[in-house]
């Protein structure tokens, strides 16, 4: 067919053509305590690397130097304020959401979230998140169908719910190399209204797990911790114990029968 492209026999590759093979700037390692990772975040220089592909906000790959002893150089992911755009429902400071999920995570102690601060940057004031390392073949709609991710999975759809996670898209779900699953892009949260948008909707009308009501009930019985109320309006720290009664009282997860709480695009 004219104008068709003739295939050939063989392309030669960079290294053939002379030409050096690109080199991700992502780097592995292995895994890290918390306390540790928290102490780099917040102590380290950040050397910005570029910014994150995809992202609708200014989000940037940064090198958390000078390495800890305990570990290669850390990366984090940093999101500061002025790279925010504007919305309509959510007042400004998103990057604050960000920490304000892995401090609800952290004091639950169901892991998902990794370690975040808020903390001055190259871009100024904005949330430093640690890099974690993971299969980027992977995300939601393919880990549920893995038996061995399903406890995580479900402890995720039961945060989401407690956090009011308002974006939690397939691709926001990782795989970490360390074997576990790991949540990120957690800035649309903790609004004061009902506002769930999420994929996760195959645990709907199963019970939550007796732990997970149990780790709830502390925030209804002794409220939040400062770490966490201090990232949130008073409005909004009302509204995330409430949420946390409204599951308690039910006992299990809803359902979304009109599929009207699914966010745009899926992945």
């Amino acid at each position: 067919m004219a104008g068709a492209l003739v295939p050939t026999e063989h392309m030669p590759t960079e290294e053939e053509a002379g030409e050096p093979a690109p080199v991700s700037p992502f780097r592995s390692r292995g895994p890290i305590a918390d306390n540790l990772a928290l102490a780099a975040l917040e102590t380290s220089n950040l050397n910005l690397l570029g910014q994150m592909p995809w992202s609708s906000n200014g989000t940037f790959l940064v090198d958390l130097v000078p390495p800890t002893p305990e570990s290669d150089i850390l990366q984090g992911v940093y999101k500061p304020g002025r790279g925010e755009r504007p919305l309509r429902d959510f007042p400004a400071g998103l990057y604050r959401r960000e920490a304000a999920a892995w401090e609800l995570a952290s004091h639950l102690r169901w892991g998902l979230i990794p370690p975040t601060v808020v903390r001055n940057g190259p871009l100024g004031e904005g949330s430093v998140q640690l890099f974690v390392p993971c299969d980027y073949q992977k995300h939601y709609f393919t880990l549920c169908e893995e038996p061995d991710m399903e406890d995580e999975l479900r402890r995720l759809a039961v945060f989401d719910l407690l956090a009011n996670n308002t974006d939690r898209k397939a691709g926001h779900v990782l795989a970490g190399e360390d074997g576990r699953v790991w949540a990120v892009d957690n800035a649309l949260c903790f609004h004061h209204q009902f506002k769930v948008r999420t994929v996760i909707w195959d645990f709907g009308g199963q019970p939550i797990p007796a732990p997970l009501l149990e780790d709830m009930a502390c925030l209804v019985d002794t409220g939040l911790p400062q770490a966490l109320s201090c990232l949130l309006d008073t409005i909004e720290v009302e509204a995330l114990i409430a949420r946390a009664s409204a599951l308690l009282a039910s006992g299990e997860l809803p359902v979304d029968p009109e599929g009207r709480r699914i966010p745009w695009p899926l992945l």
